[in-house]
Order: structure tokens, then sequence, then C-alpha cells
């Protein structure tokens, strides 16, 4: 079985619920946790009063999972053992300035603790592998008419974090998500309707595929092009150099993990691209 740990609650799941419909097959064994916190907060629940330099201190993902959730009986997470938990996948935003107890303890310390943190999620089979939205989940939709080649130049600067939600609808192609996800009922149901405009998806999907790997290989390499070895853009690497190459002024480069995450976890990556002839 595999856990899926999420951010948010409302444009994690629209994205996932279509890139599993797409790319995954139909019998996928999984549990889907919605966090609804900020990664800088799990940093503090799971650490033994914030010391995360030994692991020893940690406590397991599924642990504190179930403490946060245990007035909620009907909760899937109460009930799993975590021996049943093959695989675990984390993802959550960078966004270190969107509120005050961010703020409260400084930039530069929650970047420290975001490496520990990355440095510690590094295997989906062990504790979990986290992936890092820069600077949001909303970065998915910060593209002009995809295939975008411009992408792998776009930056935003941290003070505008809060707004980024709005900077990327402003700066987007397109007016919503619908160019990205299909549309889901209250219960996460995709209507017959919403199914027609599957290779449309697929077409878009496969554009910011490309695009985000690239993009991450920029970062990392300084090339915006495939990189030689997925280990080139694995999140830490992303990350160290974000610190090195665009944090110094303040920058945040443009990044969703959604697709870095499906380079990564299907070993034919080429499934992931339709032809030109598609």
């Amino acid at each position: 079985m595999i856990l899926f740990i999420f951010e948010g609650a409302k444009r994690e799941r629209e994205i996932f619920r279509t890139i599993e419909e797409l790319f995954f097959q139909k019998d996928l064994d999984r549990i889907i946790c919605y966090y609804c916190d900020n990664i800088y907060h799990l940093y503090s629940q799971i650490t033994d009063k914030g010391n995360i330099k030994d692991p020893l201190y940690y406590d397991d993902i599924v642990t504190v999972l179930q403490r946060r959730e245990q007035n909620k009986p009907d909760s899937e997470i109460i009930k799993l053992n975590r021996s049943d938990i093959s695989e675990v996948y984390l993802f959550f935003d960078y966004e270190i300035q969107n509120d005050e107890r961010n703020k409260a303890v400084g930039m530069e310390e929650l970047n420290i603790r975001l490496e520990r943190m990355l440095r510690f999620f590094d295997d989906e089979t062990n504790q979990g592998r986290l992936y890092i939205n820069y600077p949001t989940v909303e970065s998915i939709r910060y593209t002009k008419k995809l295939p975008d080649d411009e992408y792998y130049k776009y930056a935003v600067n941290i003070s505008s974090l809060n707004e980024f939600k709005k900077i990327a609808g402003d700066f987007s192609f397109y007016g919503n998500l619908d160019f990205i996800t299909y549309k889901l009922s209250k219960k996460g149901a995709i209507s017959d309707k919403s199914r027609k405009k599957e290779n449309d998806l697929r077409r878009n999907w496969s554009y910011s595929i490309e695009q985000n790997i690239q993009k991450a290989n920029y970062i990392t390499k300084g090339k915006n092009t495939f990189p030689e070895k997925k280990q080139d853009v694995c999140q830490i690497d992303i990350f160290t150099n974000h610190l090195e190459k665009y944090f110094p002024e303040l920058n945040v480069p443009v990044l969703n993990s959604f697709p870095l995450f499906l380079y990564e976890y299907f070993d034919d990556s080429n499934m992931l691209f339709m032809s030109s002839k598609d």
C-alpha cells in the first residue's frame, strides 16, 4: 500500500486525481492524507523539541498522522499499521513566508529545517520521499501557452509569495486549472463529460512534465535540457541549488513537484510523453 500525504486538500486533490487517472493502474492500492498545514509545522510535529539532527529523534510519519487524527474514528490513517505501508510520498510547498509562525522563526532557520527534512525524507520505502513545490502548488499554472520555451527562466520574489496564487492566475495563459486537471465532484468522481478531454490533458501533462524536468536540470546543472540521469534532479539538489543561485537575491524558482514525481516514479519515463503525432 502507498501512502500519499498532501499539504492541501483542494488543488492537490484535483492534480493527483488527474495524474492517477492518466498514468496509474486503476487498482492502485493507496491511502491519501491531507495534512492541511505547512511543511514547517510538520517539522515541529515529527521532531523531539526540534532536534532533527539525529534520526533517533524522529517520530514515524504514520504515528504523527495518527496522533493528528485521533479524534476522527473513520480516518483510514487511524486504522493503519506501519507495516501495511510499502511507500510514502509527501508533497508540500516552499512558501517560506506564508504565515506569522514562519516569520517568527526566520527564513534562514526555516531553510535549515527544510534541508533536514529533505535529507531525512529521501527514500519512499523507508521514512518517505518528500517533494517540494516552488513556491507553491500553484506553480503548475504559472506558464504561458504550452509548451512554454521560457519556463526555465521564471522566478518570483519572496516578498510576493503570499500573493502567488493571484500572480500565477494573472500570468498564466490559462483561465483556470481545466487545462491540466479533470473536474471533480465533491466525492472525487470524474464526470463523463470531463473525461472527454483526456487527450488534451495528456498532451498538456506531457508538456508540463517536460518543461519542469528541464527546469529542474537548469536549476541544478545550468542546462535547460533533460538530465543525464534522474539523480541530477533529486529534491535535495534542487533545494541546495535554489539556496545558492536564487535565494541570495530573495527569489524562488517556479517549479512544480508533480511532474518530477512522475518522472522519478516510473522506470520508463517515455510513457509520460505524447509524440508529436498524437
